[in-house]
C-alpha cells in the first residue's frame, strides 16, 4: 500500500483512494500528478457545474464516477 501527497490539498492519502494523472509527456516518459479523492470530485465538480449541470445532478455524477467509500 503506496502512500502518496496529493498535489491539490497536500493531504496524504492510500494510491486506491486517489487518482494518478497525465500532465503532460516527457521525452523519456509521462509527468504524473497524485490527487487525492476529494480533490478529483471537487475537479470533476467544476467541470460538471461548467456544463449546465444542477446540484443536484453533480453530486448523483460525483457518486457514480469518484465514490467515497
Amino acid at each position: 500500500m503506496a502512500i502518496n501527497k496529493c498535489h491539490e490539498c497536500e493531504k496524504l492519502s492510500e494510491d486506491k483512494k486517489g487518482r494518478w494523472l497525465i500532465l503532460d509527456e516527457k521525452e523519456k516518459g509521462f509527468d504524473w500528478m497524485f490527487l487525492c479523492i476529494q480533490c478529483v470530485r471537487d475537479w470533476r465538480e467544476r467541470g460538471l457545474g461548467r456544463e449546465g449541470l444542477q446540484s443536484k445532478e453533480i453530486a448523483v455524477q460525483l457518486d457514480k464516477e469518484y465514490p467515497l467509500n
